[in-house]
């Protein structure tokens, strides 16, 4: 997640701090301060980001029991974030992920009151009271928090991923609104933020699962359009608009020197460049592409592509290319198939 610091790896797993939180903790500490509880003040801080750490290693280390990373945890104004690098694939396994938080919160906040009554420091209750409205309050069903993704995982098992998803982010959108209305009424900022957090949140998770639906199960060979011909590295324009020509529906060529892929040029790019012949190719070449196998999942390239923001790939069967996928050509098979939904 951008905007991130890197503060160290708990069982492998990168830890970062969202630079918003640490502008908010540093207000609340200058708070205070100022009314001499600084150094209680950074130990309930310190305290909190432990608990919402536990939290977080929760869903992680129960994702990594059912075969899915986690590729970092992100500590934000609103709580934290296990970032998965996979949705799961079974309801009950996501009912597990999910519920796994939680425990862990309901579980500290239990041995923080054990030892509360054994030892009645205040600082105890102040960890008894945080884990204990971490764990309840991530069990709202407002998706996509725990409680929304455990009803998900539930209405998954007997409709499908898709209608559950969009179920759930429908009653998350309700409690959004919900808080926001209410942070309205009583002046309560931070409930606000956390409404409008889940709002755009279940609706982003909600557009994911269809997207999921539809490109789900295809292969990269489904999106690719054959190549008639790879331009060399050497080629001129003009012969990149004369590949063009071989098919009218082409969108990209793929440009190699010898058997190393270097690129892409666009037809959008070379079509309308003044005296076409004596231009190069490689000075509209981008670069930025990836290559892969045409049988591989289309959800996979999609993902690569957005990770590295690719506009293109060059699809390869026995090391020889065949084709490109162009993310523009997805993304219109995507919008096509939700209007035909609707």
């Amino acid at each position: 997640m951008g905007w991130s610091m890197n503060i160290g790896r708990l069982f492998g797993i990168p830890v970062k701090v969202h630079f918003t939180l640490l502008i908010l903790l540093g207000f609340l500490l200058l708070a205070s301060s100022s009314t001499g509880g600084g150094l209680y003040g950074v130990l309930i801080a310190v305290l909190l980001f432990a608990s919402v750490v536990a939290h977080e290693l929760g869903h992680a280390l129960v994702a990594r029991r059912y075969g899915v990373a986690t590729k970092e945890i992100v500590l934000l104004p609103i709580g934290g974030a296990a970032l998965l690098s996979q949705s799961p694939k079974e309801p009950r396994h996501e009912l597990l992920i999910a519920i796994a938080g939680p425990v862990v919160s309901l579980a500290l906040s239990g041995v923080a009151w054990v030892l509360w009554q054994a030892i009645a420091f205040t600082v105890l209750a102040d960890l008894f009271v945080v884990n204990l409205m971490l764990g309840l309050f991530n069990l709202l069903p407002a998706f996509p928090m725990d409680g929304g993704r455990i009803l998900r995982a539930g209405l998954a098992r007997w409709m499908g991923n898709l209608r559950a998803t969009r179920v759930a982010a429908k009653l998350g959108r309700l409690v959004a609104v919900a808080f926001v209305v209410i942070a309205a009424v009583y002046g309560q900022l931070f409930l606000g933020l956390i409404g409008a957090f889940i709002f755009f949140a279940a609706t982003a998770e909600e557009r994911a699962a269809i997207i999921q639906n539809i490109v789900g199960p295809r292969r990269i060979r489904d999106m690719m359009q054959a190549t008639p011909d790879v331009l060399g590295a050497g080629a001129t324009v003009a012969e990149a608009i004369a590949g063009f020509s071989l098919s009218p529906g082409l969108t990209a060529l793929p440009v190699a020197f010898g058997t190393r892929v270097m690129g892409v040029v666009y037809r959008s790019d070379a079509v309308g460049i003044p005296s076409p012949d004596e231009h190069l190719i490689h000075e509209l070449v981008d670069r930025n592409v990836i290559t892969h196998r045409g049988d591989a999942p289309l959800m996979e390239l999609l993902t690569q592509m957005g990770q590295s923001r690719s506009r293109a790939a060059v699809v390869t069967t026995d090391d020889e290319v065949v084709g490109v996928v162009t993310l523009e050509r997805v993304l219109e098979e995507i919008r096509s198939a939700r209007s035909a939904e609707f």
